[in-house]
């Protein structure tokens, strides 16, 4: 049985209910406490170390920080670092993997960790962070290993599905690159338990030592970099929220209506 799942709600559980209480609140107008109202909610990020490419823990930082700024969901700003066999893996709902290399193959227990955060709800979006172009060499060594934990193929994700509308309405997945608009996935059950970009989402929120955007998103520019950040906060609702397919789909029908009733986003820019 999994860690999280003991008599009554899990951690995982009532961090859902939180951020859907959040979100309801943002969509009546109302500011919630951050460090009361949401403490329920506060999570981390955690990135598995897989020596294919820098540390992520700059784009990270500043995803938690935007996950805080627009949405008022309580992130921590430190994410942590795990390697892919450490069973404390199993108490984050979301990780985060990114690489420009190959991977090297993963450990029997590494496998049996991560198969088993997919099968109880977690979830892993995985970035190829390739330079001029999608990593190939990432992209062939990380779906070999996807194939031994789950022995599935990864799928594209249609642009009507729900991780574009969890919190902005979005039709393609960019990143500093725009190489691909297409997000894959890997189905466990009911959800995405790993979600892949090929467009180095992570070196679009790379930030410099003195705050500034460390590099330059092409061929888009800082409308790209925007849908990137857009995505990045998509993605990690979707992660932390997907336990409340219900309560989420509500919530969606109230941000669209308060959307609808803001004014329109600045001319190229995307709600």
């Amino acid at each position: 049985m999994s860690p999280w799942h003991h008599r009554g709600m899990s951690p995982w559980h009532q961090r859902g209910v939180a951020l859907v209480v959040a979100l309801l609140a943002l969509t009546a107008g109302l500011r919630p406490a951050p460090a009361t109202a949401l403490s329920a909610a506060a999570v981390q990020i955690a990135w598995l170390k897989v020596n294919a490419g820098p540390d992520p823990v700059s784009p990270l930082e500043t995803w938690a920080q935007e996950m805080r700024l627009r949405t008022s969901v309580a992130v921590s700003g430190q994410p942590v670092a795990l390697r892919p066999e450490d069973r404390a893996i199993l108490r984050y709902p979301l990780l985060y993997m990114s690489g420009d290399r190959a991977l090297s193959p993963f450990s029997d227990a590494a496998i049996a960790v991560l198969r088993r955060h997919f099968s109880s709800g977690g979830t892993l979006i995985v970035d190829n962070a390739g330079r001029a172009e999608a990593s190939a060499a990432f992209d062939a060594s990380f779906r070999r290993e996807l194939q031994r934990i789950i022995p599935q193929q990864l799928q594209k994700i249609a642009p009507g599905h729900v991780v574009f509308r969890t919190f902005y309405r979005l039709d393609r997945a960019v990143g500093r690159r725009a190489d691909s608009h297409d997000l894959e996935g890997l189905r466990v059950g009911n959800h995405y338990a790993v979600l892949y970009t090929r467009n180095d989402l992570g070196g679009a929120l790379a930030r410099q030592s003195l705050g500034g955007y460390a590099l330059a998103v092409v061929p888009g520019g800082e409308m790209q970099r925007e849908l990137a950040l857009r995505l990045a906060v998509n993605l990690a609702m979707y992660a932390l929220c997907l336990d409340y397919k219900d309560d989420q789909t509500h919530v969606l029908y109230l941000l669209s209506h308060r959307r609808s009733a803001s004014p329109a986003p600045a001319a190229g820019r995307e709600e």
